[in-house]
Formats: structure tokens, C-alpha cells, sequence
């Protein structure tokens, strides 16, 4: 009986599955890469991430995500690099992508200067979808056939992102813009063909004089090709930058909260979603947790003082905002003086 209950639900949710394989997440705001390519090394730290989603805990075969990724910062090319690779099932389907992601940073010269980000991925997809272990009562429906196999296929996604200082953020990201598709040899109507998502997210953060409180309204609107317009609008409050609590909305899917701590380069972060709506005391909740690590700053560079060689030895703190050793010019002191040894 659950098998049936599995295909039936399978086969309801096929134009949905396959129309937004960019699966969705609950916390992707503590890490807007998994996204947006742009973010790539912005932060002056490089972060390791994993998350495990379990949606829909009450229905066999509903979509469970993994995701690993890893950034880091380019200093001197004023730049980011990161990777992901994803595994997400939903019942007999199963896609696997890996994604190298590449960011230009245009930062000004001080440390509380407005960014303007621009990136690029490039993604492998290997997705298989398996009815051997299902009872089909019509076989031979083309709706069924033409989607079983194994396929593979290439994309190439975009993004920009702007942050005003630290007080506000506007990104704009379009995973699978451009692809060669996951599909049936025959390229039949029912395929695998992958989809353009258009995503668009909005960050305001403010804190208290004394930076131990933060409140951050948050937003995201998503298009989908094929499907209705959503929208996710919340708000996260941190305290001393070391515990968070979140509550979310998620337009006619879900209401989600979440908190998490961070100790020392150490994050952990748990979800709950609520669905709401048609699938609401059917499908149960959602569950995703979030664990990261954050690598330690690059050293600081030492230079001489111009005052002469009895002055201080000075410092220069190594951040996205600071040009590196190919600008030597922009460094205090005389270019010749300058050591470029690491402290």
C-alpha cells in the first residue's frame, strides 16, 4: 500500500519535481551561497557548510537534501572561489550536482565600504529515476517511460549581490539559466529538461549601539518557469553575534522557525517547518539542520613605519576591503620598504 501511495505521489508531483530542482532551504540566509554564486569568499572568512533537509516527514518517499559547500576568499584579486555538491531524492528520482562557483568582489578601500558582487557556476548534474520497485498498473504510459533512466547534463548559473556597508543587501541569482539539459533521448513532453529559476533576496540588518543585538528582516522572491510566483519574508534576531532565532513564511508551502549558537569558528543551526495550505496535517513537518565551520583570518603583513627604522613595526590587517601586495602603491610607506612577510 505505501508503495502505491509512494507512485501516486510521485507521479501528482512530477511537473513541480522537475520544474524547481533547485531544491529549497531553510536557512539559507546564514549562507546566501548555496544560491547565489556571488557570495563566493565575500565574507573575509573561508566557511565549510553541510545541511540534511527531511521535508515532509509524514509521506514515504517525499524530498530529502543534502548539500556540502565550501568558499574562500581571494584577497589580492579581490575575488572567491567555492564548490557544492548536492544529493536530493524524491522517492524512485535522484539527482546528484556538482558546482564550482567563481566571484569578482568590487570593494572600496575601507573596511565598511559598500560591496558589488558578480558570479558565475558552473554545474554537472547526474539525475536517475527508478520505477522498478513501484507496481504500475498502465505500463507503457509514455509519462512514465520517457522519464526512467539515467541522465546527465551541464549548467551555468549567474548572480550578482549588493551590500550597502553592513546595513543592507540585494541579490539577484539564476541557477540553471543556461543548460544542456537533463531530458529523454526522444525529447518527449514528460522529461527531465531542467528549469530557469529567477531568485531574488533582500537583507536589511539593525543593530544596537553596542553591537551585541541585531535584527535583520529578510525576504526572497522565487519564479519558476511553469509555476506560481512564492515569496518567503522573516526575521532573524542575534544576540552578541552568538545565538539566533528566525521565523519565516513561506507563501503557500510552509511557516518555519529556527535557532542555532555559534562556538568559537564552530555553527550549528536547526529548522522546523509547518506546512500550510493543501498539504497542511498531510505531509507533517520539515526538518533541516545546518552545521558550519568557519576558517581562522589570513595573518596580517608587516611593513616598516615611514617615520624610520626606530618607529613601531605597523600592521595591516588582511581584509576584502584592503588591497593585497600586487597593489603595493596603496599600502602606507614606500612600496620599496614594503616586506610582505607574513607575522
Amino acid at each position: 500500500m505505501k508503495k502505491i501511495l509512494l507512485f501516486a505521489f510521485t507521479i501528482c508531483c512530477l511537473s513541480d519535481v522537475f520544474a524547481q530542482q533547485v531544491p529549497l532551504y531553510s536557512q539559507y540566509f546564514d549562507n546566501p551561497f548555496v544560491y547565489n554564486p556571488a557570495y563566493a569568499g565575500l565574507d573575509r572568512f573561508g566557511s565549510v557548510n553541510l545541511s540534511h533537509r527531511i521535508q515532509w516527514q509524514d509521506i514515504d518517499g517525499a524530498p530529502v537534501t543534502t548539500l556540502a559547500s565550501v568558499d574562500i576568499p581571494v584577497y589580492d584579486f579581490s575575488s572567491g572561489v567555492g564548490f557544492r555538491i548536492m544529493r536530493d531524492a524524491i522517492g524512485p528520482y535522484q539527482n546528484y550536482k556538482l558546482t564550482s562557483s567563481y566571484a569578482y568582489h568590487r570593494i572600496g578601500r575601507y573596511v565598511d565600504s559598500s560591496i558589488l558582487s558578480f558570479g558565475v557556476s558552473l554545474g554537472y548534474n547526474h539525475s536517475r529515476t527508478d520505477f522498478s520497485g513501484l507496481y504500475i498498473r498502465h505500463e507503457g504510459d509514455s509519462k512514465i517511460d520517457n522519464i526512467e533512466g539515467a541522465y546527465n547534463g551541464f549548467e551555468l548559473s549567474v548572480g550578482m549581490n549588493y551590500m550597502f556597508k553592513d546595513k543592507f543587501q540585494i541579490g539577484i541569482a539564476i541557477p540553471q539559466m543556461i543548460s544542456t539539459g537533463i531530458r529523454a533521448v526522444d525529447n518527449a513532453e514528460y522529461n527531465l529538461a531542467l528549469t530557469r529559476h529567477y531568485l531574488i533576496s533582500l537583507k536589511c540588518t539593525l543593530k544596537s549601539y553596542d553591537e551585541l543585538h541585531y535584527v535583520e528582516p529578510q525576504a526572497m522572491l522565487r519564479y519558476v518557469e511553469g509555476l506560481p510566483f512564492q515569496f518567503d519574508a522573516g526575521m532573524q534576531y542575534t544576540y552578541n553575534q552568538t545565538f539566533w532565532v528566525n521565523a519565516m513564511y513561506r507563501s503557500n508551502f510552509s511557516a518555519l522557525f529556527a535557532l542555532g549558537f555559534k562556538l568559537h569558528r564552530y555553527r550549528l543551526g536547526i529548522a522546523r517547518d509547518f506546512a500550510i495550505g493543501e498539504l497542511a496535517g498531510a505531509a507533517g513537518g520539515t526538518t533541516e539542520f545546518v552545521f558550519g565551520y568557519k576558517f581562522a583570518h589570513l595573518g596580517r603583513y608587516k611593513y616598516p613605519s615611514p617615520a624610520g627604522r626606530n618607529s613601531k613595526i605597523r600592521f595591516k590587517k588582511r581584509h576584502p576591503s584592503i588591497p593585497g601586495p600586487l597593489n603595493k602603491k596603496l599600502y602606507m610607506g614606500s612600496p620599496k620598504k614594503f616586506k610582505g612577510r607574513r607575522n
